[in-house]
């Protein structure tokens, strides 16, 4: 999974990306900052102190803080979304707009900001979709072809939608056609937006700091923490951490409820794996059947799956092991069309 940080200037999304990603600040290389994260997953710890394997892998997701052009770059009737950006983000799964509420003189807004990075990534993508149009409007009356009648339909859908100031992801029908994968659009992507607060608001309930800016906005997931805090929480030795946070009154590390929002929005689960060797969380979409979650292992498993041997978490630390399963009957041997569940210990047979 990657997941790009985007931010208007002294938002704080250096700050964020050195608390996620556990790495000082550093040059950005051609305009961005990569990082990874590893998935909190106390599933995986509990199962390795279990089997003691050889090496144990949670999930990963790529962090990417990028350069945000913003409206103060824009030109005429443009948006400051320039091709840079648009391509170091075209691989990226999610979007996390990072927003600032630390000023002490309660300067910033928020809603605002969050508005105004909405408002360009859909100025981005109806820019896109007009000049597609428009260029394909040219070859009809040129006597060409032009584009097959299925993707002229879904960007008619997508004009729409944009110049209702909506995001694509808003019709999630739309947003999952084929014809559109190329366009890589900007808002057929989940976004979720992160509001930078100051410590004094680190103790207060979330719902109450989001409302004070009349937060969040319809259909954008979102929540709060102190990047400055979190990045010092980071930098210290695990063991104090935990101390740490009471003292603040930080109630959730920012990792988890982003991991938490982004596994939400996206639609991931995740499926484990055990043995002597490796103890591992591999990530797949909500209503994977287990023929394909194969395939996140290893290729040659999809090619060759026969069957899943699957044990649900919860059933297996309750019954302490493998054998036991089996005794109680939690054991299963599912087919290729079995939907494989979050949590699910399996073990594929396969030729």
């Amino acid at each position: 999974m990657k997941v790009a940080l985007v931010g208007l200037p002294q938002s704080g999304k250096t700050s964020l990306f050195a608390a996620l990603t556990g790495t000082e600040p550093g040059r950005e290389k051609g305009g961005m900052r990569l990082g990874t994260v590893k998935v909190p997953d106390a599933r995986v710890d509990k199962l390795s102190g279990m089997y003691q394997p050889k090496k144990t892998t949670h999930a990963v997701i790529e962090v990417v803080e990028a350069h945000t052009p913003h409206k103060d770059e824009r030109k005429a009737n443009k948006s400051a979304l320039d091709a840079g950006f648009l391509n170091l983000v075209k691989p990226m799964d999610a979007f996390l707009l990072v927003v600032r509420a630390f000023d002490e003189e309660g300067l910033n807004d928020p809603r605002a900001d969050v508005d105004a990075l909405l408002s360009e990534m859909i100025l981005a993508d109806l820019m896109l979709v007009e000049t597609r149009l428009e260029r394909d409007a040219l070859e009809h009356k040129k006597g060409k072809p032009g584009m097959p009648g299925e993707e002229r339909d879904a960007l008619d859908r997508c004009l729409k939608i944009l110049d209702n100031s909506q995001r694509i992801y808003e019709d999630p029908s739309l947003a999952a056609r084929p014809e559109l994968r190329t366009y890589a659009f900007l808002t057929a992507r989940p976004i979720l937006a992160v509001v930078n607060v100051g410590e004094d608001d680190i103790p207060k309930p979330a719902a109450e700091v989001l409302a004070r800016f009349r937060l969040p906005v319809a259909g954008v997931p979102t929540f709060a923490c102190c990047a400055k805090s979190e990045g010092e929480i980071q930098a210290m030795p695990e063991e104090e951490r935990k101390e740490f946070r009471e003292m603040l009154g930080v109630r959730e590390p920012v990792l988890d409820i982003m991991v938490r929002e982004l596994y939400q929005a996206l639609g991931l689960v995740s499926f484990l794996t055990t043995g002597e060797d490796e103890c591992r969380a591999w990530t797949i979409r909500r209503g994977t059947p287990a023929s394909r979650a194969a395939g996140a292992v290893h290729a040659d498993i999809e090619k060759g799956f026969i069957r899943a041997e699957v044990i649900a978490y919860d059933d297996f630390i309750a019954l302490g092991s493998e054998a036991a399963a089996k005794k109680a009957g939690k054991y299963r041997l599912e087919g290729r069309e079995y939907v494989v569940q979050d949590g699910d210990i399996v073990h594929f047979r396969f030729n």
